[in-house]
């Protein structure tokens, strides 16, 4: 679960900062479901009970990674929803 979080991560945050640009912020209407369905699949991978010796990193750089995606993806679509009055 860790690694489908991880991979959630990197495509969410690719998608965010390609939403930066005007004109394309109707691509947070999908990746910010991607980065909160990957958030819950890293914060699962996290909680589950581990052995010994296994890592948590791609469950924690997931989490991050969606954490960030979620956070600048939601900024910008209200900056951009407020300012404009819809999704331009």
């Amino acid at each position: 679960m860790g690694c489908l979080g991880l991979t959630a991560g990197v495509l969410s945050i690719t998608g965010v900062l390609v939403a930066l640009i005007p004109f394309l912020n109707i691509l947070n209407c999908v990746t910010l479901p991607v980065a909160v369905c990957g958030a819950v699949l890293s914060l699962a991978d996290l909680v589950r009970q581990k052995q010994p010796g296994q890592g948590k990193t791609s469950a924690v750089l997931g989490l991050v990674l969606n954490g960030l995606a979620l956070l600048i993806g939601t900024v910008r679509f209200l900056i951009s929803l407020f300012t404009t009055g819809g999704f331009v």
